[in-house]
């Protein structure tokens, strides 16, 4: 079942970047090379939740990096 998902999300994936690399200005190769890094790392986001669905989201990393100081900035402590 899990193979299922990784084929559909790398169609998926394959789908965005064929249709909207032509749409991209030609000359532009900066341009295309930041899109298909973006679109490779959506990609692998994209599997890694679905192999550890338990993983922790960027909030949750903001709050473990900022708590410190926020506790030293209220008074409640």
């Amino acid at each position: 079942m899990i193979g299922l998902k990784v084929i559909g999300i790398s169609l998926l994936a394959a789908a965005l970047f064929l249709y909207e690399l032509p749409l991209l200005r030609a000359g532009k190769k900066k341009e295309k090379i930041a899109f298909a890094v973006l679109t490779l790392g959506g990609w692998g986001l994209g599997l890694v939740l679905l192999f550890v669905p338990g993983l922790p989201g960027p909030t949750e990393l903001i709050n473990y990096v900022f708590r410190p100081i926020w506790m030293l900035l209220t008074p409640e402590g």
